[in-house]
């Protein structure tokens, strides 16, 4: 048996009387009388089944199990129906006949608590904090796993024991002639205090440049004019080391390469465009947007065309 208790608050339809003194407005209806039962509805103040279901659902209205009332309230006891000095529930009401639906097949015992359960959404609170716990657990692991694997897929540099170059230095044959620094005036300008921001080598014109990265990476290239000297600029960029720029100045004339390349593969040839007092290559490295004095494995690389491991060294060291 169920029963729907209307709260003690709630205002009547128009189309009732106002009662004068307020008390727990409740009706029974049977599992059986449930579907199709106007009366039902009507009892608690519902002009259909479908808007008792909406007061279901917006918690106007609670359906509990008859034998979870308790006793009945005092002033109910002088409006209670005469059910008869021996009977132990109050007999099934007589629907009126204009409402009488076909009895639906019989639900086994619990199915319409059960359903009237879900629509009162009880269980709603349950799972959002079973989906709050499971968050919390899960989501350190997966910052854990991300972190791994972007690890795993990128360079694991180390730059502050690099081998760095001064002038007479010797890198793939070639010497070194200027290294980074504050020039005290630019050899061709006359500018003084003029910072040179990479290493210059004496290479004849058309010495091939690589691309520099680790064994198997793919290279992005991108050839532009330096208007402020430096001529044909080949930038080079690679998959495992994201935070490192490369820059090949000074090239020849239409012989720089704009693209994808492998690391290894020819980009360029040196020359000696934009400003310059002969043919040479200068080179430079940027890390996180800042030049930094060029790593002589990186320089090595880009003349020679050797690859490199992840953690920066080149094949034997």
């Amino acid at each position: 048996m169920l029963e729907a208790v209307m709260p003690v608050n709630d205002v009547p339809p128009s189309n009732t009387a106002t009662p004068t003194n307020k008390r727990r407005c409740t009706v029974t209806v049977s599992a059986q009388a449930w579907h199709g039962s106007k009366s039902a509805a009507q009892a608690v103040g519902c002009g259909s089944i479908s808007e008792l279901l909406e007061k279901l659902g917006n918690g106007e209205l609670a359906v509990v199990l008859a034998d979870e009332l308790g006793p009945p309230l005092a002033e109910e006891l002088d409006h209670a129906p005469d059910y008869g000095a021996t009977t132990q529930q109050p007999s099934q009401p007589d629907w009126p006949a204009a409402t009488a639906q076909p009895a639906p097949r019989a639900a086994a015992p619990g199915t319409i608590s059960t359903l009237l359960s879900r629509l009162s959404l009880g269980k709603f609170p349950q799972l959002v904090l079973t989906a709050i716990c499971a968050s919390l657990i899960l989501l350190p692991i997966l910052y854990v796993l991300d972190l791994w694997l972007s690890k795993s897929s990128k360079g694991d540099l180390d730059l502050t024991q690099a081998i760095t170059l001064t002038t007479g230095d010797t890198v793939a044959g070639y010497e070194v002639t200027d290294h980074m620094r504050i020039r005290p005036f630019h050899p061709v300008t006359g500018a003084a205090n003029v910072p040179h921001n990479g290493v210059d080598l004496a290479t004849p014109s058309g010495t091939p440049v690589y691309a520099v990265g680790v064994t198997g990476d793919r290279v992005s290239v991108e050839c532009w004019w330096d208007v402020d000297g430096g001529g044909w600029v080949a930038e080079q960029t690679t998959e495992s080391y994201p935070q490192l720029v490369f820059q090949s100045l000074h090239l020849l004339d239409d012989e720089c390469r704009s693209g994808s390349f492998k690391s290894g593969d020819v980009i360029a040839l040196t020359g000696n465009t934009g400003l310059g007092s002969g043919e040479h290559y200068d080179f430079r490295v940027k890390l996180d947007g800042s030049y930094i004095d060029p790593p002589r494995q990186f320089l090595e690389a880009a003349l020679t065309g050797k690859t490199l491991s992840k953690d920066g060294k080149l094949p034997g060291e």
